[in-house]
């Protein structure tokens, strides 16, 4: 039987960061993933997390973030991080040219690189007003 969703809603503010990670961590440690997998969901969240802060309310405005997660089987985790701000599909987004020289590389981007390299399966959706955007990871990529 898989395991009952878990979630976490925080102001979608820096702050958030540190208790969401603990978050994803405590479902990671549920799922049996291994070190390597831990840190790099630790850093997608981290990227989708700052590019909500930064990107989907207006400058000063209040928002929430809500993150699930939910652990089907061992060895895999499903995440979803969802938000009330601007309307934004990062999996429609360019993907970066990685061929540029750093100082001519413009900033952006390479979180949702990272997103699609890490994670197993992604999807987004805009639905009564969130931004959805859930990702499967499991122990090995």
């Amino acid at each position: 039987m898989p395991g009952i969703p878990q979630s976490l809603t925080l102001i979608a503010k820096p702050e958030s960061l540190a208790p969401v990670t603990e978050f994803v961590r405590k479902g990671a440690r549920e799922a049996n993933l291994p070190e390597l997998r831990v840190r790099e969901l630790e850093l997608l969240i981290e990227e989708i997390l700052v590019n909500i802060w930064q990107y989907s309310y207006p400058e000063g405005a209040p928002g929430t973030v809500a993150v699930t997660y939910s652990v089907p089987r061992p060895g895999e985790m499903e995440i979803e991080v969802a938000d009330q701000g601007v309307e934004f599909d990062p999996l429609t987004a360019d993907p970066p040219d990685l061929t540029l020289d750093l100082s001519r590389r413009p900033v952006g981007g390479l979180g949702i690189f990272l997103l699609k390299s890490f994670a197993n399966s992604m999807n987004y959706r805009r639905h009564l007003g969130w931004n959805r955007l859930s990702f499967w990871i499991s122990a090995s990529p």
